[in-house]
């Protein structure tokens, strides 16, 4: 099977296959609970999560499987002061176990991991490019929330500049006519590296409520996505939802998504809305993280 290292590593039927799966919910871990018997799965988080970590390594024992690990690059003769070569120690890892998860802050990590590496490997997070698995929760999350994918005018609010952001835009695009409002700081746009030139013709940047405001197009929000707010944004209170004017321009049935961890960007007057379903995401993250390693590891199960 070969590796995710970015959405676009899956197509649109991949997609909906993992997402039929997953659908299955508690289920899923009836009916495969035997499926990653014996199987092992190298855990490497050089980047500290909650959600991502702890739900691929649940997923993985609930199937069946164990995992071995490390959480910290220092725990590793890749760290100092031997520093490991990474493209080694992913061929070394692979005599371990049968699949590899890896989150960095260090993109080239990723490159160089899968260089050596002769078992697939999943991207739990890589730098600020991609995050493959947190896009393929969002998606699971808008089908269960909405119903379609397709046709949706999605309101995002952040540092487009981000892993998450980048992975979301360019799952959500392989639907029919979707398109993306982006709130964020004049200058700071997603990248043409990482974005389709042609999926830049879907985006469409404010860089101030008002301009958003004067568009006249939040009562067509469907969903709203949320998330961080990074630092080379200057006066980031200027990109927060007020409980006033929300409640004023958006309709009230939009879903709202954050990956989280929940920080300044999202107020706690937000929990409250009959649209946010961000906790609602982070369990969701279980189920779609389970179906993608029997789709990798265990084919003849499903």
């Amino acid at each position: 099977m070969k590796d995710v290292i970015s959405i676009l590593d899956l197509n649109k039927e991949e997609m909906e296959k993992l997402f039929s799966i997953a659908s299955l919910e508690d289920g899923l871990f009836k009916q495969y609970t035997h499926a990653l018997d014996g199987k092992i799965l190298a855990s490497l988080f050089f980047q500290p999560s909650t959600r991502t970590q702890f739900s691929l390594q649940s997923a993985f024992v609930r199937l069946g499987g164990s995992f071995i690990g490390s959480n910290n690059i220092n725990e590793t003769r890749s760290g100092a002061p031997y520093y490991e070569n990474i493209e080694e120690l992913g061929k070394i890892i692979s005599n371990y176990c049968d699949i590899i998860v890896f989150r960095t802050i260090n993109a080239w990590q990723t490159d160089l991991l899968k260089q050596g590496a002769t078992v697939p490997i999943i991207s739990a997070g890589s730098g600020n490019v991609e995050h493959p698995t947190q896009a393929l929760t969002d998606l699971f999350t808008i089908k269960k929330c909405i119903g379609n994918l397709s046709g949706n005018k999605i309101f995002i609010i952040g540092t487009p500049r981000q892993r998450t952001i980048n992975s979301f835009i360019n799952a959500m695009a392989q639907w029919n006519n979707n398109e993306f409002y982006i709130l964020c700081q004049q200058g700071i746009y997603v990248d043409n590296s990482i974005i389709d030139k042609s999926i830049n013709n879907m985006i469409h940047y404010f860089d101030s409520w008002e301009s958003f405001y004067a568009s006249d197009v939040s009562k067509d929000i469907s969903i709203i996505y949320i998330d961080k707010i990074f630092s080379e944004t200057q006066r980031k209170e200027d990109f927060v939802i007020d409980k006033n004017l929300f409640t004023k321009f958006f309709h009230q049935s939009a879903k709202i998504l954050h990956p989280l961890p929940k920080t300044h960007e999202l107020c706690n007057f937000v929990d409250e809305l009959p649209g946010a379903v961000y906790y609602k995401q982070a369990k969701y993250g279980l189920y779609v993280r389970a179906a993608l390693y029997l789709y990798m590891l265990s084919p003849d199960f499903i």
